[in-house]
């Protein structure tokens, strides 16, 4: 009999399954406070691929469109205007962008219908009579139709009634561009024209793999100050195992049984996940898939992560296969990355490698040549001789298929 798997991995997690994050939460919830009482801060959420980013972003939106209360029990009321960027986008069809999705937000609510009509002014604007912003070669002037949008922006937020706290802007997926984007310049430049023209119950909200970091800086040098950064870490223990049970919480209900973890099993799936939501996603939908009895206990657990096309094979396919296996053929050069993932994504020396692998001096030396050729691991620049893995969640994937092959 098959019983619904409340497990979602490489999915955002629905806002009814969100867990953890409480902090964030809270510094959060105070942005959309000052923002409504016309004190707004603009942020990055940023972090590790499959850190959880994205469910933060979707929790919050519920928060602010009053799907959910906050912790003191308030509920907001924020007209949302959410999406997320593909890589070729450009500064023009960035503002375009925007400027679609203000307005297919004011659509949907049917007391905005007057604000409505001034955004779609916009669109109409750029689209039926675009030559307006263009130049004699052809070239459109992108800080008119930002100003432009900037006033879509302020007459939909002069329209917006006393039931309304204001707007939030949500971009996700903000590091795919490159920045010749200039998201950081957007971020900068409509900042500054809210403000200077009064309109102060607008927010806007970034969320993206830390990459987008030095995109936005050289986008704008000024645009990092704009915002305030939230860098998401992995999830601590006692999040893990509320992971897992608000999992079975909703598996419970749908099936009409009664499912549950064994404490060994729920330690090792905290322990080998070490707080990566995706990690939990992934050995937890592939445990409760073992499950015969309605207890999903360790050895569940084990043969999941295990098994051909299990957890490990899962993980390493949809994030690192091509880093671990395809790019390498030699055990030995993996024992070099073995080495380096008991350091995390900390520096370690070409000495410590030597010392730590177990293989010979030349191969050691061969097998950096080929992962630093490969962009597998890091060098630092200036500092010869010094390396590091791209990211925790590869060492963590490292060491959890290292230590279960020893088992």
């Amino acid at each position: 009999m098959q019983n619904y798997n409340p497990f979602k991995p490489g999915s955002i997690v629905s806002p009814g399954m969100f867990t953890g994050r409480v902090d964030e939460l809270r510094q959060l919830m105070r942005i959309l406070f000052q923002t409504k009482n016309g004190n707004p801060s603009h942020f990055l959420i940023h972090g590790e691929r499959g850190i959880g980013k994205s469910s933060l972003l979707l929790y919050l939106q519920c928060i602010a469109e009053g799907k959910f209360e906050d912790f003191e029990g308030k509920k907001y009321n924020f007209l949302t205007i959410s999406t997320d960027l593909e890589p070729d986008i450009t500064y023009i069809q960035l503002l375009k962008k925007l400027g679609t999705e203000l307005s297919k937000s004011v659509e949907s609510h049917s007391k905005l219908k007057g604000a409505a009509n001034a955004t779609w002014e916009f669109i109409t604007r750029w689209e039926v009579l675009g030559v307006k912003y263009t130049t004699p070669t052809g070239t459109e002037h992108p800080h008119e139709i930002l100003d432009e949008l900037v006033d879509s922006f302020i007459q939909t937020l002069n329209n917006l009634d006393e039931t309304f706290d204001g707007i939030l802007l949500l971009i996700d997926e903000a590091d795919k561009p490159s920045h010749n984007a200039n998201l950081g310049e957007f971020v900068k430049l409509f900042s500054e024209r809210l403000t200077k023209k009064n309109a102060t119950r607008v927010a806007i909200g970034l969320s993206g793999i830390s990459t987008i970091i030095p995109k936005l800086r050289k986008s704008h040098e000024s645009s990092l100050r704009v915002l305030e950064m939230f860098s998401l870490a992995p999830l601590l223990p006692d999040e893990r195992i509320q992971v897992l049970g608000r999992a079975l919480e909703e598996a419970n209900l749908k099936n009409g049984i009664v499912t549950t973890f064994s404490s060994d099993a729920q330690e090792w799936i905290s322990q080998f996940s070490q707080g990566y939501p995706h990690f939990i996603q992934q050995f937890g939908f592939c445990a409760f898939n073992e499950d015969k009895n309605n207890v999903i206990e360790i050895e569940d657990v084990r043969t999941g992560a295990y098994r051909e096309n299990g957890a490990f094979q899962q993980l390493g396919i949809k994030y690192f296969h091509d880093l671990y296996f395809d790019q390498i053929a030699s055990d030995q050069y993996r024992s070099v990355l073995q080495a380096m993932a008991q350091h995390s994504d900390d520096w370690i020396t070409k000495a410590q490698i030597r010392k730590e692998a177990g293989v010979k001096d030349h191969i050691v030396n061969n097998a950096i040549a080929a992962l630093k050729k490969r962009n597998i691991i890091i060098p630092k620049a200036g500092t010869p001789g010094v390396y590091k893995l791209p990211s925790k969640a590869f060492a963590v994937w490292i060491n959890a298929i290292t230590q279960a092959r020893s088992n």
